[in-house]
């Protein structure tokens, strides 16, 4: 069965054609941008790497919280960093948001990102159920 998410806390993407998050029998995929939904821009308050990493995390609560997930059931993320300037101030964030660990598998790219979002953050969960 698949499931979508679509957190209110996230915005309504349906415009733009997609769902926030999605789910299966085992996984959840929850992608965490800090963009508005209103005027397709990063949010007002991700004026910081970190700030943006958190309001990323945010949003990935969220879908994981309605898929009835939370962040210790994340096994791998991608990443993506529009500068590579960004990236030591990027990973003090992401650790900050799994604590002292342990951390899920990371691939993290540096490549365009849309809109003016410095920060993109893909992740993958499983279900307690299919451990």
């Amino acid at each position: 069965m698949i499931e979508y998410y679509n957190p209110e806390s996230v915005g309504d993407f349906t415009a733009a054609g997609l769902s926030s998050g999605t789910g299966t029998d085992e996984l959840v995929f929850a992608p965490g941008l800090a963009i508005d939904d209103t005027t397709m821009k990063r949010r007002a308050s991700a004026v910081t790497i970190a700030d943006e990493v958190a309001a990323c995390f945010d949003n990935i609560d969220a879908i994981l919280a309605e898929a009835g997930l939370s962040r210790s059931d994340i096994v791998k993320t991608t990443c993506f960093l529009q500068e590579e300037e960004y990236r030591m101030e990027f990973v003090g964030a992401y650790k900050s948001m799994f604590g002292d660990g342990p951390y899920p598998a990371r691939n993290t790219f540096v490549l365009g990102i849309a809109s003016d979002c410095r920060v993109q953050i893909e992740t993958i969960a499983v279900r307690p159920a299919s451990r």
